[in-house]
């Protein structure tokens, strides 16, 4: 009785090793399809999506990088230059804030900055005093511009 015992234990120790062998080499492919049921072309979509999420990612890191680029180079052009138009001086800020939004609904990209006591409001810079006396002319035939703009050299 006890030979039949260890031919029994015997025989299931190999079968499982066996089991286990073929599992090893196979690989997870065959445990997914014949065990589990599921296709491998899961296993290749999840890779694909994968893929398609690298490859959205890599593509708005370059569009980020692209507008910093942008931004850097906006930010470089829109320098204070010297010469700038001034629209208003302003003891209040708000009184400031309100000539900028003025002159930002017309199109442009005013500066605020003190000086002396008071908040200025630049409705553009020049760097020549050339170009500044030439938009200046112009800008005081707009209906919006007050009558006394005039141009700082900062």
């Amino acid at each position: 009785m006890m030979k039949k015992i260890i031919i029994a234990f015997s025989v299931t120790v190999m079968l499982a090793i066996l089991l286990l062998l073929g599992l090893g080499l196979t690989g997870c492919d065959w445990f997914n399809t014949s065990v589990l049921g599921k296709s491998k072309a899961v296993s290749e979509e999840k890779i694909s999506d994968k893929e398609n999420l690298d490859s959205i990612r890599n593509a708005e890191r370059i569009k980020y990088e692209e507008l910093v680029a942008m931004e850097k180079e906006q930010a470089k052009n829109q320098a204070p230059k010297p010469y700038h138009i001034i629209v208003g001086a302003f003891e209040e800020k708000p009184n400031a804030d309100n000539m900028s939004s003025l002159f930002k609904s017309n199109g442009y990209n005013p500066v605020l900055f003190n000086y002396g006591g008071l908040t200025h409001v630049s409705a553009v810079s020049f760097e020549t005093l050339q170009e500044a006396e030439t938009a200046l002319r112009n800008m005081l035939n707009l209906s919006y511009c007050p009558e006394d703009a005039w141009i700082f050299k900062r």
